[in-house]
């Protein structure tokens, strides 16, 4: 992965991200063990080339410790109606404990996920019972953004424009 920063993010994308996605996040260790998990809220930055992550203390333990050893990870939105997705590659530049500022960021999240999976036939009551807090904000600089829905430009690298 290099380490420039990606530019801004087109707005329409930055709204996309922000709007009740399904959130993976993926990590490695440092013998390139993989882990994978839920993420329970997305912040852009202004600029549009930094974000902040939210995992859920109580499941993140593995992906935390690899953010931290190798400083690298993948943050995979995908909207579950039409399985559109992209994916961002960056460099992590601080894990920290989620503190009151960032939580309504966390609760419109799940709110905005429930609403989303409501649409294809799961109950709101169950996705509003996913584990959130306490949570732990990856601040992320972002280097690689890739289409990633299915279909003939899967896998193809995004620009900014």
């Amino acid at each position: 992965m290099s380490h420039r920063s990606f530019p801004p993010l087109p707005p329409e994308v930055v709204t996309f991200a922000e709007s009740g996605l399904s959130l993976l996040v993926g990590t490695r260790d440092e013998d390139l063990i993989p882990d994978s998990v839920r993420a329970v809220g997305i912040k852009i930055w202004p600029g549009s080339s930094q974000l902040t992550v939210y995992l859920p203390a109580a499941t993140s333990a593995r992906a935390v410790a690899n953010a931290r050893a190798t400083r690298q990870i993948a943050v995979t939105l995908s909207y579950p109606p039409t399985h559109r997705t992209i994916q961002i590659k960056g460099t992590v530049r601080e894990v920290r404990e989620a503190g009151a500022d960032d939580r309504p960021v966390i609760e419109e999240y799940i709110g905005a996920f429930a609403e989303v999976l409501c649409s294809v036939g799961l109950s709101r009551q169950l996705t509003r019972r996913v584990t959130r807090w306490p949570a732990l904000a990856v601040d992320v600089e972002m280097v690689e953004v890739f289409a990633q829905t299915p279909g003939p430009g899967a896998g193809d690298r995004m620009s900014s424009s």
